[in-house]
């Protein structure tokens, strides 16, 4: 028997062989992302798509693959599973899990049901924002051995390629990532900015570049893009057209071996690779404008727990002072990088990430220049609260766009920006 490959919707498939039917993240919750993100097309039934499986993989933390709220209700209908994630250290999502109920366990080295095996390759780049997985998974059926790979939507180095390509070996078909989500550009520019739409289309094509570059060191026998598909909701939905993210269908202009599944049980099998239901024409403009206007009203989750009238109560110095001490000690940001924080209408934080700074926080006058380099950072400050307590974690807000950065010069400082999640108490 082959495996074969049933599709949901984002990153959410089911691959079944003879001997087991794996769920892989699914997320069905709407307004992840601390309220931020909502499904476009939306999946009436999920429940009823999925059906009943043995094993659920979950590749990692971000909400739109990691959904406590969906798997508590799929095990309500049924029944517990067992969760398989990638061994990380330290296991966010592990210690997350516990947290939210759920026991998974975390896959050390391959394991073997009936003829079937999976292995979990953790991304692994030396960071501690490690996070990301792959799953190989391959069946024997005496005649050969099958192969699906799931990458989602791991952002792979060449070194993570090559270990990815050592562990699956001969590729039947491979899911991978096609484009971006993220903040940029459409947080980092203003609308009416004329680079905001040449960054977009330089974000798109980038990912587009890079899910090549995978699919060319894997050599899959069909390649599926998919995962990150989501439109952005409540105060943010003017952003949508900005943020440079593809159709899939797109990747069929340049990749003569992709296939787009059709949302909500589009297949294709390892024996035959024909698939059924599949999409060739990208989602209808006015689909997608009739979506946004549905979202459009929706508020942020900051903004259903504190009024703006409850704002001047927020002891947000006394909060921001110790958040700035943890912050610098993980720190690792080797020269001068401000980041300057409005925390009232007259006044700002003006932080230095350098922990080798003499001064790490400073509060100032809104109407104060900034010294260089610097991210300017607009934000809500109940929001902000919650970052600092950690009710909110800042890399859920940078992927949710929930807040705003000017950047000078506009230049990404990768150790800079990890230093904000680390800014809480």
């Amino acid at each position: 028997m082959s495996i074969k490959v049933k599709y949901i919707y984002s990153a959410c498939i089911v691959t079944e062989t003879r001997d087991l039917k794996i769920l892989h993240d699914p997320w069905f919750s709407e307004g992840i992302y601390d309220g931020s993100w909502y499904h476009f097309p939306k999946i009436d039934d999920p429940l009823k798509s999925i059906g009943d499986v043995d094993l659920i993989y979950v590749s990692h933390i971000h909400p739109d693959h990691y959904d406590p709220e969906f798997l508590k209700h799929y095990f309500d209908a049924f029944g517990k599973k067992r969760i398989i994630i990638a061994d990380h250290k330290p296991n966010y999502l592990a210690g997350k899990m516990r947290g939210d109920g759920f026991e998974a366990e975390i896959l050390d080295t391959a394991i073997t049901i009936g003829k079937t095996s999976i292995e979990i390759m953790p991304h692994i780049t030396g960071s501690a924002s490690d996070i990301d997985s792959a799953i190989i998974i391959k069946h024997d059926d005496d005649n050969r051995i099958h192969s699906v790979v799931n990458a989602n939507d791991i952002i792979f180095d060449e070194a993570s390629r090559l270990a990815l390509k050592k562990i699956a070996g001969n590729v039947d078909i491979l899911l991978c990532g096609y484009t971006g989500a993220g903040p940029y550009p459409q947080t980092y520019f203003d609308t009416d900015d004329s680079e905001l739409r040449l960054e977009a289309d330089r974000k798109k094509n980038s990912f587009f570049e890079r899910y090549k570059t995978l699919c060319n060191v894997i050599d899959a026998k069909v390649n599926i893009p998919f995962a990150g598909k989501y439109l952005l909701g409540g105060k943010l939905s003017n952003l949508n057209r900005y943020r440079g993210v593809a159709d899939p269908v797109e990747v069929l202009g340049f990749d003569t071996r992709a296939v787009v599944l059709a949302d909500d049980g589009g297949e294709i099998s390892t024996d035959l690779l024909s698939p059924t239901g599949i999409r060739t024409e990208s989602y209808s403009e006015t689909d997608i404008e009739d979506r946004i206007k549905e979202i459009s009203d929706e508020k942020m989750d900051y903004e259903r727990l504190f009024s703006e009238n409850e704002v001047h109560q927020l002891p947000l110095k006394r909060v921001l002072i110790t958040a700035i001490k943890n912050a610098v000690r993980k720190s690792a940001v080797e020269d001068d990088y401000f980041f300057w924080i409005p925390i009232s209408k007259t006044e700002a934080a003006l932080i230095n990430a350098n922990p080798n700074s003499d001064k790490s926080l400073a509060f100032c006058d809104i109407s104060e220049g900034i010294p260089m380099p610097h991210s300017r950072i607009e934000i809500d400050v109940r929001y902000l609260f919650g970052l600092l307590t950690n009710v909110y974690h800042w890399n859920n807000a940078e992927v949710g766009s929930q807040y705003f950065v000017r950047r000078h010069p506009n230049i990404l400082n990768r150790q800079a920006q990890s230093f904000l999640n680390f800014l809480t108490i």
